[in-house]
């Protein structure tokens, strides 16, 4: 059987690797942080470094923080050798960096893709994330099968390197931009003098109302923030997008602003805390008080 490697056990990490083990699979597990591995340690091989885990794996799974982490991993180990290796990416990475590593990859034999995911760390947990991939039609054949066991909503097939992380990251925009006009608005009708939770009602009868709506818009309204995705994370994302703006020569007028109150927050030292953090930003500005 396919020997699959898995570099990160974080929040998405962790529950992709436990689902891949539930299919029987034989995993090697590595992360920098050596407690993370502790609860795979009798279920799955724990490589002592990456180079270790690439040589004892045919298919390598990466969930790491963003294109940095991924660019430092991936070309370490094409200095080792990464012939008759499969690379999949399934973080949220920078697609021009994905076409280069794709490019990289392949020169020194081996394969690259890149796979975004779709979904929270209970999705990874329950197996249903979808997967955005991107890469050569062979790789994604070859391979959707083993993603289909933590991916049950979809592995969509998305075009060349680079075209899994342009989907991941559209949809984030898309998202992220959503909860920073809810973070604007709720608190100016506070300031208004509305009750602003008749407010978030009323419109949740309205074409508005969506799954970002009814998830963000309660934590906003009553300042409960309850984490799910953080501010750093929401830059990071916003920050590649305003990268293939740039690189394209398109105007961001829209995002602009949304980065630059991302940037805000964390610089006021909300970059791990929950996303719709972005109202407080916006609540301290004219100095309203926050209720918790």
């Amino acid at each position: 059987m396919t020997k699959i490697g898995m570099v990160g056990l974080g929040r998405m990490g962790s529950g992709i690797c436990r689902n891949l083990i539930k299919q029987r699979y034989s995993v090697t597990a590595y992360d920098i942080n050596r407690e993370l591995l502790k609860p795979f340690a009798s279920y799955a091989n724990i490589a002592e470094n990456g180079r270790g885990l690439l040589d004892g794996s045919d298919v390598i799974f990466l969930s790491l923080p963003g294109s940095v982490q991924v660019e430092e991993t991936v070309r370490e180990w094409i200095a080792h050798g990464v012939k008759g290796k499969i690379i999949i990416d399934l973080s949220t990475s920078y697609p021009l960096s994905s076409k280069q590593l794709h490019e990289e990859v392949r020169a020194a034999g081996g394969r690259f893709a890149d796979a975004s995911l779709m979904g929270t760390p209970a999705h990874a947990e329950q197996g249903t994330l979808m997967v955005t991939f991107g890469g050569d039609k062979e790789t994604f054949e070859d391979t959707r099968g083993i993603m289909s066991c933590f991916a049950s909503r979809g592995v969509q097939y998305m075009g060349g390197p680079g075209s899994g992380n342009i989907a991941k990251l559209a949809n984030n925009y898309l998202a992220i931009m959503y909860v920073a006009l809810y973070s604007e608005i709720f608190p100016l009708a506070e300031k208004l003098g509305f009750d602003t939770l008749q407010l978030f009602e009323t419109i949740g009868h309205s074409g508005v109302n969506c799954a970002m709506y009814q998830s963000n818009g309660p934590k906003i309204v009553d300042q409960t923030y309850e984490p799910s995705f953080s501010l750093d994370l929401a830059l990071k994302d916003i920050t590649y997008v305003k990268k293939l703006f740039e690189e394209y020569s398109m105007p961001s007028f829209v995002l602009d602003g949304g980065l630059n109150l991302l940037r805000l927050g964390q610089l006021k030292g909300y970059g791990d805390h929950d996303l719709s953090e972005m109202a407080r930003v916006v609540r301290e500005y004219p100095g309203m008080e926050e209720k918790n």
